[in-house]
């Protein structure tokens, strides 16, 4: 419920825009453009796009891009606010600034950073002069949220990395073949209250529930599905499971990396993570994942569209199927095993990324699902007010 989520009252410009390394994840570089969505007063989530050198003419990529983003919110967002960072950040940022004008009936903002100094546009002014960002709201963000984000992109990509060999957790040989034995319902209940269990413990996953987790995962699509469906509206389930692909071993990991991409798309995770957890997959869930979140894409239609039901009813043929091909395994009159029992789909092609707006880093980079609860006054987007309440 929205009334739970952890409130950081954010009071001046200059605190906001020194919450944004909070919000993304990492510190934005100096070629980098943080475009903040907002419906209404209620903060909805951030987009950057690195602008490198060979984009071309300025005024048309800043529109192709403003197109891409204002796609990917959709109806969630009808304002917006442009952060440019580095030397060139107030260009940048009146090139967003013009290029969302065209997208939004709410006159979009810019904003440049450049050595930790904020400065805010606003028409018939210009620039204001420079002034210190504030770590307060970030500090706060850091403590409800438990993230302190990275130096880099490429550093927060780094913290999805698997573990080393000797780290990854394996499930007891005789559990193993225990969990092996069961229907293919129980290896779900199995594996979901494992990672029901490892979601309440302030500890995380042991390395039973991740080994568990991960033979389960494995076994067959129907669970891998009824998983992802757990983790709706779950975040702290989301990102056990990115715990789980990062600690569980390596015959099982594309299999987990999987559902662990999938499962932050759907809870709005950050692209930067969907990306790094992806590469690890030969299946065609997490690709699509990755992609969606790439393009910005909005997951609550694919939310909508799992069906519980339909979800067990497949487990419970999956067990008619196990059945059968159990029996008739050990018949002595029938001992080719049942053809229509499911089978794992062979794995397709290497994951690829499809080719976006050049320089496009993602959308929604900020996980609403982590991000304390919003609200900007409409004294706030007064280009002369310099205090407002964002709560």
């Amino acid at each position: 419920m929205a009334e739970d989520k952890p409130t950081v009252r954010i009071t001046t410009p200059t605190a906001l825009a020194g919450a944004v390394p909070n919000m993304v994840g990492y510190q934005p570089a100096d070629n980098q453009v943080a475009v903040l969505g907002f419906h209404d007063s209620d903060y909805v989530g951030v987009a950057v796009h690195t602008w490198t050198a060979e984009l071309g003419d300025g005024p048309a990529h800043a529109a192709e891009v403003a197109q891409h983003i204002t796609g990917g919110f959709g109806d969630r967002a009808d304002r917006y606010l442009a952060i440019g960072y580095g030397p060139e950040g107030p260009e940048r940022a009146l090139l967003f600034q013009d290029a969302f004008t065209r997208h939004t009936e709410q006159p979009p903002r810019a904003w440049a950073v450049h050595n930790d100094r904020l400065q805010v546009f606003s028409a018939g002014h210009g620039w204001s002069l420079e002034t210190d960002l504030k770590a307060t709201a970030a500090t706060e963000y850091a403590m409800v949220t438990g993230q302190q984000p990275a130096h880099s992109r490429q550093e927060l990509a780094r913290h999805y990395a698997p573990v080393p060999e000797d780290q990854q957790a394996t499930l007891h040989p005789d559990t193993a073949e225990r969990f092996n034995s069961m229907q293919p319902s129980a290896q779900y209940e199995w594996a979901s209250q494992a990672l029901t269990e490892g979601a309440a413990s302030k500890t995380g996953l042991t390395d039973e529930q991740v080994a568990l987790i991960a033979h389960a995962t494995a076994t067959s699509e129907h669970i891998r599905d009824n998983l992802l469906a757990d983790v709706i509206g779950d975040n702290v389930k989301a990102d056990r499971l990115v715990d789980a692909f990062r600690r569980c071993d390596d015959a099982r990991r594309p299999d987990l990396a999987d559902l662990a991409a999938a499962g932050q798309y759907i809870t709005r995770g950050s692209p930067v993570g969907i990306e790094a957890v992806a590469r690890h997959t030969t299946g065609a869930l997490g690709r699509l994942a990755d992609k969606a979140a790439f393009q910005g894409l909005d997951p609550q239609p694919l939310i909508d569209s799992i069906n519980r039901t339909e979800l067990r009813d497949r487990l419970a043929m999956a067990d008619r199927h196990h059945y059968r091909s159990h029996v008739m395994s050990r018949s002595p009159l029938l001992p080719n095993p049942d053809p229509r029992a499911p089978s794992r789909p062979t794995p397709g092609a290497g994951h690829q990324r499809k080719q976006g707006p050049r320089g496009l880093d993602g959308h929604g980079t900020l996980s609403q699902r982590s991000a304390p609860s919003m609200h900007v006054t409409e004294d706030y987007w007064s280009p002369t007010h310099t205090s407002a309440g964002l709560v």
